[in-house]
């Protein structure tokens, strides 16, 4: 899935991006869960 998100700036300016959803994983067992629980870079 893919898109673009709108939103808006301190000084009222419009901010556009691309954004993805990919599916990595179908588990949802523990060792997945803390494998992709990580803090953005």
């Amino acid at each position: 899935m893919a898109g673009k998100w709108v939103g808006f700036g301190k000084d009222f300016d419009v901010n556009t991006g691309p954004w993805e959803l990919r599916l990595r994983d179908r588990s949802t067992g523990r060792a997945s869960i803390e494998r992709y629980s990580t803090t953005p870079q």
